[in-house]
């Protein structure tokens, strides 16, 4: 677990006293997210876990994306995960479940590939555990995994913005890279900064929501970019998956899902405007 103290002691013994208060001063509170596989049936229903078969109201509908079922990713109880701070804005119960394309055949650059995940908020009440669709493919269906919770700061990555504009020599940046890179190769989390692979993800998420196309260097010379572009800051990191072996999927190449909401839709609770991005190397 990262806390504030640890991370600037880390960042010391790393040879990054000149800068490690500036470093320590951006990192943002998470929910980390550990997995251990589980037999679906001794997961509780309701209980929070990535794989195996939802739990779903009655009248639940399974999300399709032209015409085809999507893979069912996991579900976080949020009474779980009241306890952190950073999960104040989502509501105090109820199930968050995640879907998305089983083929992975989207990467959230392009408008159309709205409708390729889904997130889905229900209620605790009267669940019951779904049973797969039939053109749900078996390579889909991922390994089911409790899931237990626990308190951490995550860093700012060394793809981001605001890292560059501290212009790290050469040495130090080695020396960040290898420090943030030492703790646990796994990271799923919940809020905080996200763990890019590719690079920033918030503008790429404002444009390609409001129909630009983000896949090359054209669509950020819209001209709609400029009055898009200050939206960009409203959004924020709601979930990290990274690839999983307990789950038994991967995201591209080593690759991690990440799920956005903007501050206005996770105050008014509209799930259904997450915009997702995969990134891999």
């Amino acid at each position: 677990m990262t806390t504030t103290d640890t991370f600037r002691q880390s960042l010391m013994e790393a040879g990054l006293d000149r800068v490690a208060s500036q470093l320590t001063d951006a990192l943002e509170p998470s929910v980390s997210i550990q997995t251990a596989p589980l037999a679906d049936y001794a997961i509780p229903v309701g209980a929070s876990k990535f794989g195996g078969q939802p739990d779903v109201p009655v009248d639940f509908e399974w999300p399709l994306w032209n015409g085809a079922p999507l893979s069912f990713l996991g579900q976080i109880n949020l009474a779980n995960i009241t306890q952190y701070a950073c999960t104040a804005a989502l509501p105090p119960t109820g199930l968050l479940s995640f879907f998305y394309d089983p083929e992975q055949s989207t990467w959230g650059f392009d408008p159309k590939d709205r409708g390729s995940w889904s997130v889905r908020f229900t209620s605790n009440s009267d669940l019951q555990r779904a049973t797969f669709p039939a053109g749900l493919p078996d390579h889909a269906r991922y390994t089911p995994c409790q899931l237990t919770f626990s308190d951490c700061m995550t860093p700012i990555s060394s793809r981001s913005d605001t890292f560059r504009k501290l212009k790290l020599t050469d040495e130090e940046f080695n020396f960040y890279i290898r420090l943030i890179y030492s703790e646990d190769s796994l990271r799923h989390h919940l809020f905080g900064h996200p763990q890019e692979i590719q690079g920033e993800m918030q503008l790429e998420c404002q444009l390609a929501s409001n129909g630009i196309n983000c896949g090359d260097l054209e669509g950020y010379d819209d001209t709609r970019v400029p009055m898009l572009k200050p939206g960009a800051a409203d959004w924020r990191l709601l979930l990290q998956l990274d690839s999983d072996d307990n789950a038994g999927w991967m995201w591209g190449d080593l690759g991690r899902l990440y799920f956005w909401i903007t501050n206005d839709s996770l105050q008014s609770r509209k799930f259904e405007n997450i915009w997702m991005v995969l990134q891999c190397g």
